[in-house]
């Protein structure tokens, strides 16, 4: 897995979009607000996004926000948390996201 090269395919992809139709423009800007230090700190809306991508099973999502956990300063404990609960929310359904975030942890040398 190259993190950089899908990292930089989601940016330049994002500003193809933005470039295209101010509706994605206008999306990442409220997404962005959304993720915000706010009446809930950033570091936590990060985990509980974490916990909906992998509900959700996106695994792009859950490489974006597994970086902004670590960002925020979330250490390898909460990150395993979230990942546990969008599991427990899903169900079986859920364990390949959940080993894709682990294979995610382990490249970033979070977890070996």
């Amino acid at each position: 897995m190259d993190i950089n090269e899908l990292n930089q395919s989601r940016s330049d992809l994002n500003k193809l979009m933005s470039q295209n139709d101010d509706f994605f423009k206008l999306f990442g800007g409220l997404d962005d607000k959304v993720y915000s230090d706010g009446a809930i700190p950033k570091k936590y809306k990060e985990l509980t996004g974490l916990s909906i991508s992998i509900l959700t099973r996106c695994e792009e999502c859950i490489l974006y926000h597994i970086q902004g956990c670590i960002s925020e300063k979330a250490n390898d404990k909460e990150i395993i948390d979230a990942i546990k609960m969008g599991v427990i929310g899903g169900g079986s359904i859920t364990y390949p996201s959940a080993r894709f975030a682990f294979n995610v942890l382990k490249e970033l040398n979070i977890v070996q």
